[in-house]
């Protein structure tokens, strides 16, 4: 699951540099496939995905305009995927 989040994180930070020459849309159906496995930790990628389908939506703004909005809808991806990812950290 760690390893999904590290990549839908990635693509989602491309995105953001170069929004025209990435989509999101395969990293949420990664993201719904590993919602089945997810166990308590469900309505967490929940919460991720919806934050991801925002990014996503606001990719021609952000392209067109560089919209303050848009900018916020990646940067709330962003910390979500971080905290998702963090969740899953071994911690020892």
């Amino acid at each position: 699951m760690k390893q999904v989040l590290q990549h839908v994180k990635d693509v989602l930070e491309q995105s953001f540099d170069n929004p025209n020459q990435h989509d999101l849309d395969h990293c949420l159906r990664e993201l719904e496939r590993a919602k089945q496995d997810a166990g308590d930790k469900r309505q967490m990628i929940e919460d991720v995905i919806r934050a991801v389908m925002h990014a996503r939506n606001a990719q021609d703004e952000l392209a067109q305009a560089g919209d303050e909005s848009a900018t916020n809808a990646f940067a709330e991806a962003y910390r979500a995927l971080d905290q998702a990812i963090e969740s899953y950290a071994d911690h020892r």
